[in-house]
């Protein structure tokens, strides 16, 4: 058990790190030099997961990445993500 300092001094349980599969698309998986790799992340949501990646240095931090995906459908940037997740960030694309 663990107990936290400052105000309130309340129990706070330990991040709980998960293993997603984080895939790439287009000029980010270029300028990354992979497509897909396993990830251990603390993030609870897709938002988080990117800043997360961005601190890292893993994505150039001017790589503009408009959506997400998990599973295979696109979501808002708040959604929660699990263990197992596969997520997919993009950056603008057109086409038709």
């Amino acid at each position: 058990m663990r107990l936290t300092g400052g105000r309130g001094g309340g129990y706070r349980p330990p991040m709980e790190k998960k293993k997603v599969t984080v895939c790439y698309f287009s000029l980010v998986g270029s300028r990354r030099g992979i497509q897909t790799q396993e990830y251990e992340t603390q993030a609870t949501t897709a938002r988080e997961l990117l800043h997360e990646i961005q601190a890292g240095n893993l994505i150039v931090l001017n790589t503009n990445i408009v959506k997400a995906a998990i599973n295979n459908e696109f979501v808002e940037w708040d959604v929660p993500i699990h263990d197992g997740d596969h997520i997919t960030l993009l950056s603008p694309f057109s086409g038709g």
